[in-house]
């Protein structure tokens, strides 16, 4: 609990037991309509807000089994406090693994046990403040809402994998010019949000459209938790000595070509065959890089791309084999549709998945990148654990 609330906890405890008879009386600061209505305002400004935060804390408290987080924080300190743990040479890194999973383990129950607090202190001086103190908690249930909010998403996001960056690919499909026009509406869109959240957008490889627009983009988001956040047509980015997916390639699968690098208009044409393109032959799987002027960074960020989506073409594989098993997974195929736009007679945009949809004046904000509410929706719907 900040020192903030910690005071007026402590003011109001005190005020509470010298003025006893005065704290059962509703609060007036005059006799008036208006004073009235605004205490009134006030008072239901502050149920909302406490409302969030419960059903925030209700959220968390039903995420994870935090008993059970506790006893496995309780044997790891066991593990680790074994002076064999860290004097044999070959067990050191496997140690060092097992304190950062209890670091993170006490950070959450640390912030959960922090937040129960917060939110029981809150509601009982909501009970008993007059006006005045009243509109001293609003702050206080601000930052608390704010904590909380990003206590969940932290659950939510809570995959080693989430922490990395993320390749968005947009392609254009039919449709033809206009298509392309919307490809290119929806890269700025993304590029927006990106540098919202102060990513880094770096374009791996383009395709422009014949006359205008982008038939074919795929970027890449440098950020912590991009991939986290923006798990819609996406894949992570993996350093190139990450070990962390698993995929070997074989170099012997691989097609690849060179060719030189395509240009509006014949503008901005490497003349060496700088552009390289790799066909995984097992999988089918495609990939092209053309940004860079050299063939040999250009062949490093297509591998680095193909390594990617091999790892999320093995992760849906395991989705779809536990949505056989139980029935309850979308289909988060590619193609699959997930979100609509309809930009005339009327302005919607819906989440077909999660039926989050914003409507009027809000259609612009998401187009310039507002997508906050989108992903958040996404992972309540998908990350949120299932009972």
């Amino acid at each position: 609990m900040s020192r903030a609330l910690l005071n007026v906890t402590r003011a109001l405890r005190l005020s509470h037991t010298t003025t006893h008879l005065r704290l059962r009386i509703p609060y007036r600061p005059a006799s008036t309509a208006a004073a009235a209505k605004a205490a009134e305002n006030l008072q239901s400004l502050i149920r909302e807000k406490i409302n969030g935060v419960s059903s925030a804390l209700s959220d968390i408290t039903s995420y994870a089994d935090w008993s059970a987080i506790e006893k496995e924080a309780e044997g790891l300190k066991s593990q680790l406090q074994d002076e064999k743990a860290w004097e044999d040479k070959a067990q050191i890194a496997q140690t060092m693994k097992l304190q950062t999973r209890l670091g993170r383990l006490e950070k959450q129950l640390s912030g959960y046990r922090q937040l129960q607090t917060a939110v029981s202190d809150v509601r009982e001086l909501a009970e008993f403040a007059d006006t005045d103190m009243q509109e001293q908690l609003l702050p206080e249930l601000d930052e608390l809402l704010n904590t909380s909010q990003e206590t969940l998403v932290g659950l939510w996001l809570s995959d080693p994998v989430d922490a990395n960056s993320a390749y968005i690919d947009i392609h254009a499909g039919s449709g033809g010019t206009e298509a392309c026009d919307w490809a290119s509406m929806l890269t700025r869109m993304y590029t927006r949000w990106a540098n919202s959240q102060n990513y880094t957008v770096e374009i791996v490889n383009e395709a422009l459209g014949d006359v205008a627009g982008i038939k074919s983009t795929t970027l890449l988001v440098s950020g912590q938790y991009a991939y986290g956040y923006a798990r819609v047509r996406v894949t992570p980015h993996f350093e190139e000595d990450s070990q962390e997916t698993g995929i070997e390639i074989n170099p012997s699968d691989l097609k690849i070509t060179t060719m030189r690098s395509q240009g509006a208009g014949g503008q901005h044409v490497n003349k060496t065959e700088s552009a390289v393109r790799v066909l995984h032959v097992p999988s089918g799987i495609i990939v092209s890089c053309q940004v860079e002027r050299s063939q040999h960074q250009n062949r490093r960020l297509a591998i680095a791309l193909l390594r990617s989506k091999l790892y999320e073409l093995e992760q849906n594989k395991r989705e779809r084999e536990k949505s056989d098993a139980h029935g309850s997974l979308p289909d988060i195929s590619w193609g699959s549709q997930i979100r609509s736009y309809v930009l005339h007679p009327y302005q919607l945009i819906k989440d077909v998945r999660t039926n989050y949809e914003i409507t009027g004046g809000g259609v612009n904000r998401v187009l310039e990148g507002d997508l906050t509410g989108f992903m958040e929706a996404n992972l309540r719907t998908f990350r949120a654990k299932k009972k």
